[in-house]
């Protein structure tokens, strides 16, 4: 779905993870190629966050220095609606970025967004309504003021350490 975007198709994505399939001359799918799973997904936000985006790299167990973090998890926003999500929405709100529960509106049953709100496994959830202005577009929007606003000014620390640490 997400490949077949404008944005993917223009080229905005360095990297998208998904679930594929083989499929023989005939272009019949006939066995999965790679399948993505609660497990895979927390996998791929590490390389996310380090930079390693090839999934054959083995370096994305290494140990990187904060300066060398590609994309700091307090940047990532995490958008989940299942089960799957739950691990990937934990680590990404635990290492303060955005885990999103988006949910089905037309169903008044809210006991699983509750118990995730209450565990601390999401900081946010809103309606899978996607269109402007919703509650999750204002949110995705917030969020991305706050992340540059907070870049800013990490930067700011960030020369003002050097200073001191060169004098």
């Amino acid at each position: 779905m997400i490949e077949g975007t404008v944005m993917a198709q223009a080229g905005e994505f360095e990297k998208i993870y998904a679930s594929s399939f083989y499929f023989d001359d005939n272009g019949i799918a006939k066995w999965p190629a790679q399948a993505v799973n609660y497990t895979n997904k927390t996998q791929f936000l590490f390389r996310i966050e380090k930079g390693f985006l090839d999934i054959n790299d083995p370096a994305v167990n290494d140990s990187i220095p904060e300066e060398k973090i590609r994309v700091p998890f307090r940047n990532i926003v995490y958008i989940g609606d299942s089960e799957t999500d739950i691990p990937c929405m934990k680590l990404v709100n635990s290492y303060g970025g955005h885990s999103i529960c988006v949910y089905n509106s037309q169903l008044s049953n809210m006991d699983k967004v509750i118990k995730l709100f209450t565990e601390n496994r999401i900081k946010y959830f809103a309606s899978a309504d996607y269109n402007e202005n919703s509650k999750l577009d204002l949110l995705i929007k917030t969020i991305i003021d706050k992340t540059v606003a907070f870049e800013k000014l990490n930067q700011c620390y960030l020369n003002d350490k050097k200073i001191l640490t060169t004098k």
